[in-house]
């Protein structure tokens, strides 16, 4: 455990992960002090994963305290099946994204409901937006409402994935481009298919690195989220098998930290340094109710 002395509540970082994820305590995010930002900044770079408790922000405030950090995303861009689930949430501003099987009754959504989609998506092994020109730097989510058994979320370790791959593999993936969309997730859920909503995203291919190089830190990571469909130069299938078996070999259990949340946690991730993905829960029978803000990742947010 690390304090940062020289404020009012000194902040107190505790490292959670055997490699990553780290809890902050200490800033309150509806009034950033002095050295707060650099104090997070900080922990994100040298832990990917931050967990901030009792953070009693309503969607506004969630808003003010993301912009600290850079321009937002607007989650529904580009995706006109979610522009127009947005028109049904609560949280209008197309800065926030709510992250829920719950109605605007507060009730379990339907069985067939298509905005469950979104819910299954996040099961995946993913980083935030590499499916758009301008991906996620930071991602920002809050819990409102959670289940009493299951509905944790799930991060595993890039930069200590990629540094345990045999040094042949290494060898083997320097230059490699991932072709990500987010057509690919869909279509592992069959969303894709006409029966089943004929889902896509009206967003080109994005073509990035399989192993990148994180712009703070200078550490290596992989980038093989669920939205890379494929290996450019490589024939789809051998590419596919090649991504299949990193993204096993970076989400064993020691790269893996699992956050059990209490409502008032904020956890903020690096998705240039991370995957994560939301654990199984009965969701026909419990409400999860999260919102959610993205920082993107532009030179402007350094």
């Amino acid at each position: 455990m690390t304090a940062i002395a020289g404020t009012a509540a000194p902040i107190k970082t505790t490292q959670l992960g055997t490699t990553f994820v780290a809890r902050l305590d200490g800033i309150d995010a509806r009034q950033l002090r002095p050295g707060d930002k650099e104090a997070v900044v900080a922990a994100l770079d040298r832990y990917g994963v931050v967990v901030m408790p009792g953070q009693s922000l309503d969607p506004i405030e969630q808003i003010y305290f993301s912009e600290n950090f850079g321009p937002l995303e607007r989650s529904s861009e580009g995706i006109p099946s979610l522009d127009q689930f947005k028109r049904t949430e609560r949280l209008e501003d197309p800065r926030l994204s709510e992250i829920t099987n719950l109605t605007e009754e507060k009730h379990v959504m339907a069985t067939g409901d298509a905005r469950r989609l979104y819910q299954y998506a996040n099961r995946l092994w993913h980083t935030d937006s590499t499916f758009r020109p301008i991906r996620a730097r930071y991602t920002y989510l809050r819990a409102n409402q959670v289940p009493s058994e299951g509905g944790e979320t799930e991060f595993a370790d890039m930069v200590a994935a990629y540094e345990a791959l045999p040094a042949s593999l290494k060898h083997r993936l320097a230059g490699l481009q991932g072709v990500h969309t987010l057509n690919s997730a869909m279509d592992m859920l069959g969303a894709t298919r006409a029966d089943s909503g004929g889902f896509r995203t009206s967003y080109p291919d994005q073509v990035r690195p399989i192993v990148d190089v994180h712009p703070n830190t200078g550490r290596r990571v992989l980038c093989v989220p669920s939205h890379c469909s494929h290996i450019e130069g490589l024939p789809i299938p051998e590419g596919r098998s090649l991504l299949f078996h990193l993204r096993e070999l970076a989400t064993q259990r020691e790269f893996v930290y699992r956050h059990a949340w209490t409502a008032g946690d904020m956890v903020i991730w690096d998705n240039r340094s991370t995957l994560h993905r939301a654990v199984y829960w009965e969701d026909n029978n419990a409400g999860r109710q999260m919102v959610r803000t993205l920082t993107q990742d532009v030179p402007e947010a350094r």
